[in-house]
């Protein structure tokens, strides 16, 4: 029981109060941008692929007048590509039920395939090149 109260105590040692907002005014947001961001590792052999497959995504994206994701192409580590991809109505739209930004990129993409069952193929092929995958959020300070 010692035991617990010494934990107890030093856990409200260790966690900050609370800053005081007696003037009733929202927080302001962070002026920051967020990206979700992709670390792929290809199937052997599948990245070269993978790679024309991005390409027509580019295209779509530039479609849009984007041109803002960034795809590394790893020489180190056990990555093969790393992409980030803003998100550009903020960290908001994970709550969306339907991204506005999405349904026009995924309306466009299948226009450029030539109707929804080839996109369906492209982006089936396309996930079919992965070995393993991780996402994630993240932003950029804008200071």
């Amino acid at each position: 029981m010692k035991k617990l109260l010494i934990a107890a105590a030093a856990i409200g040692l260790a966690v900050p109060t609370a800053p005081a907002m007696a003037d009733d005014h929202e927080p302001a947001l962070m002026e920051v941008d967020w990206y979700r961001v992709n670390l792929i590792k290809w199937k052997p052999g599948k990245g070269e692929r993978a790679h024309e497959i991005i390409e027509m995504y580019e295209k779509v994206d530039a479609a849009l007048g984007r041109n803002d994701v960034i795809d590394f192409h790893m020489a180190t580590g056990e990555w093969d590509s790393i992409v980030a991809m803003p998100m550009r109505n903020g960290i908001a739209a994970m709550g969306w039920a339907n991204n506005p930004d999405g349904d026009a990129w995924r309306a466009e993409f299948v226009k450029q395939m030539g109707g929804e069952e080839q996109a369906k193929a492209v982006w089936q092929e396309f996930e079919s090149l992965i070995l393993r995958e991780q996402r994630h959020i993240g932003h950029i300070d804008r200071d």
